[in-house]
């Protein structure tokens, strides 16, 4: 039958309480039994988000945390008290501290995306996920907004052929039906509105 146990990790600064993960061991091998499970326990990610875990690991043998042996316990019809701790297997502790310096250094490496996205994004490092997926989601709708303006701009001072030359429709209040301009004709690369369109989009 499988185990549920908790492997406490080390604090971080900015921890509200102490991290943790959640390990599963002696998991079924069998179909039946390994599905009836994973309905009970749902989708890893909200298991994470149900019990504030930093990671679910899942074994099908047994892994013994020492920090979790609960044999040294006597019970002789005395009221109960801890007896001293047991010498813990090398190789249990030895998992144990290999599970931790992953669980570490996997930690750290979230921190620095973190970190990273925040300063692209222009937020407070100290902003939770959520935060961060909503400002990447301000920041797409900007720039769709920008681009959509930016169309506009370029549809309204378009290129058009006027007596030999190209020359900015806008700029110059060109008159199709006379092919004629109501103002001195401005040169298509010469047209100030898009040069200056140009230089912001390249300072972005």
């Amino acid at each position: 039958m499988a185990r549920l146990q908790i492997l406490e990790l080390p604090e971080g600064v900015n921890d509200d309480r102490p991290p943790f993960i959640l390990v599963i061991d002696q998991m079924p091998t069998d179909e039946t039994g390994f599905d009836a499970l994973r309905r009970d326990l749902g989708t890893p990610d909200d298991l994470l988000e149900r019990i504030g875990a930093r990671a679910v690991l899942v074994f099908e043998d047994t892994i013994d945390i020492p920090a979790n042996d609960t044999s040294v316990y006597l019970r002789d019809g005395e009221a109960e008290e801890q007896a001293e701790p047991q010498r813990a297997d090398e190789r249990a502790i030895q998992a144990e501290e290999k599970l931790k310096a992953f669980m570490e250094k996997r930690y750290a490496i979230e921190l620095e995306r973190r970190a990273s996205l925040t300063d692209a994004l222009g937020v407070d490092r100290l902003r939770d996920w959520d935060d961060i997926h909503n400002a990447a989601s301000g920041l797409r709708k900007q720039r769709g907004t920008l681009a959509k303006a930016i169309e506009r701009v370029n549809n309204l001072h378009r290129p058009v052929e006027h007596r030999g030359q190209v020359i900015c429709w806008e700029c110059s209040d060109y008159d199709f039906p006379g092919q004629t301009t109501d103002s001195p004709p401005v040169l298509y690369d010469q047209c100030a509105t898009l040069r200056a369109l140009d230089d912001r989009q390249k300072q972005q």
